[in-house]
């Protein structure tokens, strides 16, 4: 790659101007880039990142976090070295790092909404300061996964460029989307699939036509770290369809999709069955035993296994190698939420549709949806 960039600045002057625009837009300088998703096209990117609420707006800023600042600064830098040291050391040196999720929405310490308005870049310097960092690891083999949330907040002050980031994502759940944090409704009152899986199509930034034509963009190919149905009332809880749209458009976009089975699974010991290609599992609190299960479920073994480290807590051998423990050996690669910075113990960790009522709603019993993941797998 070095050597051909370097023949192509010698026989072609003028494309050093292109590379050094390109460099600008935060593209990956390299014309040897191949990937499923096509060539990095600045025009595209910038005119994506330019959808939605941006930082000129009225109200984008809240009030500021201090640790996103100094995440910008550096100062956090020797934290995630001894992170990137603990993975390596324990056998994880391949994992996807889901650095700082949803930074776009309102939620997280590390929102770009807490960024100062002087320095409305804060979140895309911390991310560059880490994925820098952790690349310096000896031995290290990480990849680094954005992932953003579909929300009316612009992608323009947390992309941080081709060259640092190695798969996109979105977070997508049949819930909400209707007034009032309702789900859609027909006029005869019914849940009304078909608007809100247009929602999940076309919102922008986040909706799953912008994460297609953000991966076209930019050469990254597509991760859905989370997405699954929710049984609350303000969801559109037995959608096969939904499953149905999503598994289809996964396979579309040869996306890798983790789906949230939470506690919607009854664990298995082992994984067993053909090998369901980009098919995964993602909870909060995570296990073999549950990524087995939706795997058996849908017929077969998964790939993937989405984790999460602490988001309230620096990184530590103690804290940390208990969550990362039960996957040594388990045989699936992980997706790893790493928190940019710890959230405050006001704010509290989220992912996925909370339980409604405290009831455990088992996959299991709703055999339309699980015969929807079957298919869309494959194996059904």
């Amino acid at each position: 790659m070095f050597l051909r960039k370097k023949i192509l600045w010698i026989i072609f002057p003028v494309l050093m101007v292109l590379v050094l625009f390109a460099g600008v837009l935060g593209i990956t300088a390299s014309f040897g880039d191949s990937t499923t998703a096509g060539k990095p096209t600045a025009p595209d990117i910038t005119a994506l990142l330019a959808k939605g609420f941006d930082y000129t707006g009225e109200g984008y800023f809240e009030k500021t976090s201090s640790a996103l600042v100094a995440a910008a600064a550096g100062d956090y830098n020797s934290r995630f070295y001894y992170l990137g040291k603990l993975l390596v050391k324990d056998g994880f040196s391949n994992t996807i790092i889901d650095l700082g999720r949803e930074m776009n929405g309102k939620w997280y310490e590390w929102s770009v909404h807490r960024a100062p308005s002087s320095e409305p870049d804060a979140y895309i310097r911390a991310w560059r300061q880490i994925v820098t960092t952790m690349r310096s690891v000896p031995g290290q083999h990480f990849k680094f996964l954005w992932t953003l949330y579909p929300t009316a907040t612009s992608a323009a002050q947390s992309w941080p460029g081709s060259a640092y980031v190695d798969y996109i994502g979105t977070d997508i759940f049949d819930w909400y989307g209707g007034p009032h944090g309702t789900y859609p409704h027909t006029a005869s009152g019914a849940l009304d699939y078909e608007a809100k899986w247009q929602q999940v199509l076309t919102t922008e930034p986040g909706g799953l036509n912008w994460m297609a034509a953000f991966s076209r963009a930019t050469g990254k190919p597509i991760i859905i770290p989370e997405w699954g149905l929710d049984f609350h009332t303000f969801g559109g809880q037995d959608d096969p369809q939904f499953i149905t749209n999503m598994m289809a458009w996964m396979k579309a976009h040869d996306a890798i999709g983790l789906y949230w089975a939470g506690g919607h699974v009854t664990p298995a010991s082992t994984a067993s069955g053909p090998l369901l290609v980009n098919q995964g599992a993602s909870a909060q609190n995570n296990s073999p035993g549950a990524v087995n299960g939706l795997g058996k479920l849908m017929g077969g073994r998964l790939q993937y296994a989405g984790v999460y480290l602490p988001d309230g807590k620096w990184f530590s051998a103690s804290v940390d190698r208990r969550v990362l423990a039960p996957w040594r050996h388990a045989g699936y690669r992980l997706v790893l939420s790493v928190p940019l910075v710890p959230n405050p113990p006001a704010i509290k960790s989220y992912s996925g549709p909370p339980e409604p009522g405290h009831k455990q709603h088992q996959l299991a019993d709703y055999p339309d949806a699980v015969a929807a993941l079957r298919q869309g797998a494959g194996s059904g």
